[in-house]
């Protein structure tokens, strides 16, 4: 059996292969060391993680007590709008109302009012006083200068 390929030299002598062994062994456990580390710190971080989520979580359900809070207040306020909605709503009707009567009052008034002048003018004539002079709507005409004559050459 002839190989070609050259295989490295078996351990001639069993100290060899204990100093091989023990460097192995130095080697797995700096390797599970090193694990055992990142596993403590990754331990530590999702420690600290959970811990301010739950700060985050108390925070949250305070604000939703707040909130809660709050609309019970809107809840008042819209109750308050609705019953001050409702009188303006009243008070704005009777507003009208009383526009309508004070409008059919002042009809009534004017036109007791004009029928009074229109006799107190009948009465005031037939008791022979003077007519008044008509008025005179449009001014008199302004009669324009007369042209200046025209000039001789000297």
């Amino acid at each position: 059996m002839n190989h070609d390929l050259e295989l490295p030299p078996p351990f001639e002598r069993p100290e060899q292969m204990e100093t091989a062994i023990s460097r192995l062994r130095y080697v797995i456990i700096a390797v599970l060391i090193a694990m055992i580390a990142g596993y403590a710190v990754l331990g530590v971080v999702v420690w600290q993680m959970i811990g301010r989520i739950d700060q985050l979580a108390t925070k949250a359900n305070s604000i939703d007590a707040t909130l809660g809070t709050l609309g019970v207040k809107f809840d008042e306020t819209n109750a308050k709008l609705a019953t001050t909605n409702a009188k303006l709503d009243t008070i704005s009707g009777r507003i009208a109302a009383e526009f309508k009567t004070m409008e059919t009052e002042v009809k009534a008034m004017e036109a007791e009012m004009g029928t009074q002048i229109t006799k107190s003018i009948a009465a005031a004539r037939g008791a022979a006083m003077p007519s008044p002079a008509p008025v005179q709507t449009k001014p008199a005409p302004v009669p324009k200068p007369a042209p200046p004559p025209p000039r001789r050459r000297p």
